[in-house]
């Protein structure tokens, strides 16, 4: 295997089974990593305790992450025909309106993390996903209100049949559920 970097903006290029590839190695390497720190607790967490009660969501997310991992992989390598030079890995620069999208909606999440106990994971789940539409374009009120709606019904449901420790809700009563 030999490797050939024309530029410092350019991907490298191997030369793998006589064919040139390209390979987006800090993608690849981040996925890698992720995927890593998957697989180690997945198994962890297989080895401590094999019940259900332990692993009913661990195993799916580790077998998601792994799957995941290799359209990511696949995506990182691209075969180079054989005229074709080196493939640029400059990446373009993100526009503002962009960058205010990605800021607001990380705002928004730490606003619900931090506030969940406080005002209840209810009303602040109610909250954080009609203002992230609002957030993201959706201005019809039906959408605005019956889509947090349905989540907040569905997830509080959903962690009521699989948690242990209730979460802290408002219409509940407190968290004694």
């Amino acid at each position: 295997m030999h490797q050939e970097l024309t530029s410092e903006t350019s991907l490298p290029v191997f030369r793998f089974a006589g064919r040139r590839v390209a390979v987006d190695l800090p993608h690849l390497t981040f996925a890698t990593a992720i995927v890593a720190w998957c697989i180690w607790y997945g198994l962890d967490a297989w080895s401590a305790q094999k019940t259900t009660a332990n692993l009913i969501m661990i195993v799916p997310a580790t077998i998601c992450g792994i799957l995941l991992y290799l359209v990511i992989a696949k995506g990182c390598f691209r075969i180079l025909e054989t005229g074709e030079g080196s493939i640029s890995g400059e990446r373009k620069r993100v526009e503002r309106s962009i960058g205010v999208k990605i800021a607001g909606t990380m705002i928004m999440l730490g606003a619900l993390v931090f506030l969940g106990p406080f005002i209840g994971f209810d009303i602040a789940s109610f909250l954080y996903v009609g203002g992230m539409l609002y957030f993201l374009g959706e201005r019809r009120i039906p959408a605005l209100v019956l889509i947090p709606l349905i989540f907040c019904v569905v997830a509080i449901y959903a962690f009521s049949q699989i948690l242990y420790t209730p979460l802290p809700l408002f219409f509940s009563g407190g968290s004694d559920g």
